[in-house]
């Protein structure tokens, strides 16, 4: 008794210790979630006809649109309280699918949580081992014990089982991806529906879907297709080739040291490993942080990843203590941006294709656009990297209450926590369409341009991928008595801005759907749910001169989407996320 009550001591001792770090910085990482809750989203798992409200839909669009976002904030649980999410990434997931018919004028739409055995967990009391994006799970000792010890052994001692968890027991709530390739062995497994409908977030973490009745069907994750992938965190957004196929994407290991693994996957599932990086391409060759990355660029012959200045601290220890991915974020003050540049093509298997870090004036972006090659008059191959940029990371904590009321809050005294100003500023704007221009060749930044401000989730004509292109559409915020957010046209070629804003209307992130028989980029609409009055509805936008063709009311309730995809009617691959 007196040996076990020796070795507990300890044990215990250091608990309290961690414990006590844990509680050190819970009032500010308090700050960052909203102050009030969110409204659940209303599940519709039948699908419904829409009423349409106004216009008509061309005759040509029919096909099926996808789109997710975290929409369970409010959960009863058994003993009649209530568990309330207070982030606005950290919803549980709920995936809606609208199909649309232009030749009979129908619109259809279906919805479903795909996250309900954890919505089970969670009513019955447990919610251990849990890692949200912000929310902060609850404070009192015991229960800090139990999750933390859950979370070691669930992403460090046994990271592999969590990915044998039931189909619908884990939160996965970012891009949804038609067409997306499956692993090799999997193809002879006829339990699987014949469309292909996954799920992707920031984690590497993967969930196949049911593509009509959205009834999830399996977790997995990068490591399923090649046992090097199986690191902690990958980015929600791939990149494809529409050419080739070829999807794009990495696996990052933050320990023992910094590895982000960078590799292309097959229309068949296979894989293969582009590059190992662990060190820049610099004349010290130094280490690699561990940064957190959404989304990267893809040209014709390059990947090309930013490892900005927002990195995971200590190894990401900080996210096992408090259950919160942004509790371990940090912004390096004055620390450049480097651009990784990846071949997408080797020579022999096993090659590293890394060639070149390049660094660029800090910033950090959630959403790429697109990229492209060029030549210069010298023949030198020139990179023209896009994407919606923050000069800072200061966004990551003003989220937390994306799409909701906005309440200025400038006035308030601030400091510094993490590198991030403390507490954090209501968000009034998004960050810029930005183009940085490389020479490949010489390795050296050319220019940086700021082609429109206040764009983000910035969408193009897909067959334009990695070519040069004309036009972004994307979202703005407008920020007054009233909190807006509009579609926006940003001509490549210094052409007019041209917007879709309606007072009152929040817009999600639009999607471009060509027209079959289009001689012109812009030749098409855009696709997109808007949010007004607690309703929402379906829009469908002339992508030309940004006039509204048709809306389609879905229901009284304000769904939270952050990404979306299309498909034509017989499930070709239009414009994936």
């Amino acid at each position: 008794m007196a040996l076990v009550t020796f070795l507990l001591l300890p044990g215990g001792f250091i608990l309290y210790l961690l414990y006590k770090s844990y509680t050190q910085d819970y009032k500010k990482f308090l700050a960052m979630q909203i102050s009030n809750c969110m409204e659940n989203t209303l599940e519709c798992q039948e699908p419904i006809d829409l009423k349409c409200v106004s216009g008509k839909l061309p005759i040509w669009l029919n096909g099926i649109m996808y789109r997710i976002g975290p929409g369970i904030f409010n959960i009863k649980q058994n003993n009649g309280t209530t568990y309330s999410i207070r982030h606005a990434f950290d919803g549980l997931p709920v995936v809606h699918r609208v199909v649309i018919k232009g030749d009979t004028q129908q619109v259809t739409y279906n919805s479903r949580c795909t996250a309900n055995s954890l919505r089970e967990n969670i009513k019955a009391g447990s919610r251990i081992g849990l890692v949200f994006f912000g929310h902060l799970p609850d404070l009192s000792f015991f229960s800090w014990i139990r999750s933390f010890l859950s979370r070691v052994d669930n992403y460090i001692i046994r990271p592999t089982p969590r990915n044998r968890s039931k189909p619908d027991g884990l939160s996965v709530a970012v891009t949804p991806t038609p067409n997306f390739p499956l692993p090799v062995r999997w193809n002879k497994d006829n339990t699987l529906s014949e469309k292909v409908l996954v799920a992707k977030t920031d984690a590497n973490l993967l969930q196949k879907i049911h593509a009509e009745t959205l009834v999830p069907e399996r977790i997995f994750n990068y490591g399923t297709y090649n046992a090097e992938l199986d690191g902690m965190f990958s980015a929600a957004h791939h990149q494809l080739d529409p050419e080739t196929g070829e999807i794009f994407n990495f696996s990052m290991h933050l320990a023992p040291v910094a590895r982000i693994t960078v590799f292309k996957t097959l229309k068949d599932g296979s894989t293969t490993i582009l590059a190992n990086i662990t060190r820049r391409r610099d004349s010290k060759q130094t280490r690699v942080n561990t940064p957190y990355i959404h989304s990267f660029y893809l040209t014709k012959n390059y990947v090309i990843l930013p490892e900005s200045p927002l990195v995971y601290k200590d190894k990401a220890v900080n996210m096992l203590l408090q259950g919160t991915a942004v509790s371990c974020m940090k912004w390096l003050e004055n620390t450049p941006t480097y651009f990784h540049i990846i071949r997408r093509n080797l020579d022999y298997p096993g090659q590293n294709g890394h060639i070149a870090s390049i660094p660029a004036p800090e910033f950090f972006t959630f959403h790429t656009a697109n990229a492209f090659e060029s030549k210069d008059p010298n023949g030198d191959t020139i990179l023209h990297l896009d994407c919606s940029a923050f000069a800072d990371g200061d966004i990551i904590y003003q989220v937390r209450n994306f799409g909701g009321v906005a309440v200025k809050d400038l006035e308030k005294e601030t400091t510094k926590f993490n590198g991030f100003t403390y507490p954090p500023q209501q968000q009034v704007d998004f960050g810029d369409l930005v183009r940085h221009t490389i020479n490949l060749p010489q390795q050296k930044l050319v220019s940086v341009d700021t082609l429109a401000t206040n764009v983000e989730f910035p969408r193009i004509h897909q067959q334009y991928a990695s070519k040069p292109y004309g036009f972004v559409y994307g979202c703005q915020l407008m920020f007054g008595d009233y909190s807006t957010i509009a579609l926006v046209k940003v001509n490549m070629n210094d052409g007019p801005i041209l917007r879709y804003c309606e007072r009152g209307y929040s817009c999600s992130e639009p999607i471009f759907v060509p027209h079959p028989n289009s001689e012109h980029e812009d030749d098409g609409v855009l696709i997109s749910l808007a949010n007004h009055a607690k309703c929402c509805y379906l829009v469908v936008i002339d992508a030309k001169d940004m006039t509204e063709i048709a809306k389609f009311e879905i229901g009284e309730f304000n769904p939270l989407t952050f990404h979306g995809s299309f498909v034509d009617y017989h499930f070709k691959s239009i414009n994936l996320s």
